[in-house]
């Protein structure tokens, strides 16, 4: 490949480092004011420690992670010291393991909120026998051992090993998103089953089956609303990773223009959902929102000023268990 376009590829301009360290700074405030608030909100408020809730604090551990580390130190590799060769050679290795141990954090505990609702949503019945507490910090320690462990692979496989990241992609970003988006249509196709019952048997027309039919409606809305921004979210990185490891090693110039170019935006724009999911969980989730409430007096008027204007919606009030 010509060296010119080589050099042409390795340096952002100054108006591209502008925007993506914008970007990565405005994701990642909103990553950690989102993320600290509810892990605070889940601190402070024993009635909010439920096994669901556990799931997303969780969550939010690793989404408050990637705000705090993984954005400013993408700023800095990308936006100030951006040479490859001597990322290579300086802190290359320990980055890439800070990034992969996020995303594995990140993608598995979601995995885990899914698979929490799923369990809920399709056997309400055994829930409490299938999911305890114990099994519930288990399988939360599990996903940090496995996010720990994982990326020391990295020290010990050399630069440039194309099996090693596209084991990562596989493992990291698309066996998590099958899992998710096969979970979330099951469970949307079964919170519309519950719905339309309901609505079909007036034996079932009490008020405690019309708010659980509410409850898990809500629910399951709200994990395909999460589920839709993760795949948005991920997607392309995922795409522009598989199509780097499949190109030819002749290919240098596409190989050139996707690592420089391309796959700065779709990491910038993989790591932003971490500042999306806590706003999704406090504006979705009644119980999240109401402890809100409790503690920010300007929330607490606009939620009043809600419940005089729908009387009924403050009485009939879903929760998210």
């Amino acid at each position: 490949m010509d060296k010119a376009c080589e050099s042409e590829f390795k340096e952002l301009n100054l108006e591209a480092k502008i925007i993506l360290s914008s970007w990565y700074g405005l994701a990642g405030l909103a990553a950690i004011i989102g993320n600290a608030i509810v892990l605070w909100l889940v601190a402070r408020n024993k009635s909010l420690r439920t096994i669901s809730n556990l799931f997303l604090a969780s969550l939010a551990a690793a989404d408050f992670f990637v705000g705090l580390v993984i954005d400013p130190v993408w700023i800095f590799t990308r936006c100030v010291g951006y040479d490859a060769n001597t990322y290579v050679q300086t802190s290359g290795k320990v980055i890439d393991y800070l990034w992969i141990h996020t995303t594995v954090a990140t993608t598995f505990n979601l995995c885990c909120v899914t698979m929490d609702r799923y369990l809920a949503i399709l056997h309400p019945l055994r829930y409490q026998d299938i999911l305890t507490k114990r099994r519930c910090y288990l399988f939360i320690a599990t996903v940090w051992f496995i996010s720990f462990i994982l990326p020391c692979s990295r020290f010990f496989v050399k630069d440039g090993s194309v099996a090693l990241w596209l084991s990562f992609t596989i493992i990291t970003v698309l066996i998590p998103m099958i899992n998710i988006i096969f979970c979330s249509i099951r469970i949307l196709k079964a919170a519309a089953a519950q719905s339309k019952k309901i609505r079909n048997n007036y034996t079932l027309q009490s008020q405690e089956a019309l708010r659980r039919g509410r409850k898990n409606s809500k629910a399951a809305w709200t994990i395909g609303i999460v589920v839709g921004l993760f795949v948005f979210c991920w997607l392309p990185s995922l795409i522009t990773s598989l199509v780097n490891y499949f190109t030819p090693r002749k290919c240098g110039l596409t190989r050139q223009l996707l690592y420089y170019t391309v796959w700065t935006s779709v990491e910038a724009l993989a790591f932003t959902s971490s500042g999306i999911n806590p706003w999704v969980y406090c504006l979705r989730y009644e119980e999240f929102f109401k402890a809100l409430t409790h503690t920010f007096p300007c929330v607490k008027r606009r939620n009043l000023e809600e419940a005089l204007s729908h009387p009924r919606a403050r009485k009939q009030g879903d929760t998210y268990t």
